[in-house]
């Protein structure tokens, strides 16, 4: 897994890309805490071009979504497509997390 992060006036951007995983997820927590204690009170999340993604990641995601909230941030996910759209189905983690087909989109609804 790679992950870029870019701040615009708008958000938070952080990018993800390849595989999500037990072996790997703790580096996406520790930028996720790491953002929210720095202030961010917008952070999107895309997901586009992350092939794979395990119940640790799909854990770090709920737990960032359970700190913002508590920063009063506000935490939203993009581009959640393919196998990981499916989980994110199956687990019906749907209904917890604010989801939009592209980054701008998402970006407008802040």
């Amino acid at each position: 897994m790679s992950e870029l992060v870019a701040k615009t006036e708008d958000a938070t951007v952080i990018t993800l890309q390849g595989e999500l995983d037990v072996n790997n997820v703790d580096n996406l927590k520790s930028l996720i805490e790491s953002e929210l204690h720095e202030g961010t009170e917008k952070m999107l999340v895309d997901l586009k071009n992350v092939s794979y993604m395990d119940s640790a990641a799909l854990g770090v995601l709920v737990s960032g979504l359970k700190r913002a909230r508590l920063s009063n941030a506000q935490f939203k996910l993009a581009n959640v497509t393919g196998n990981v759209e499916n989980i994110f189905k199956l687990t019906r983690l749907t209904k917890f997390f604010d989801i939009y087909s592209s980054v701008d989109e998402a970006i407008d609804s802040f």
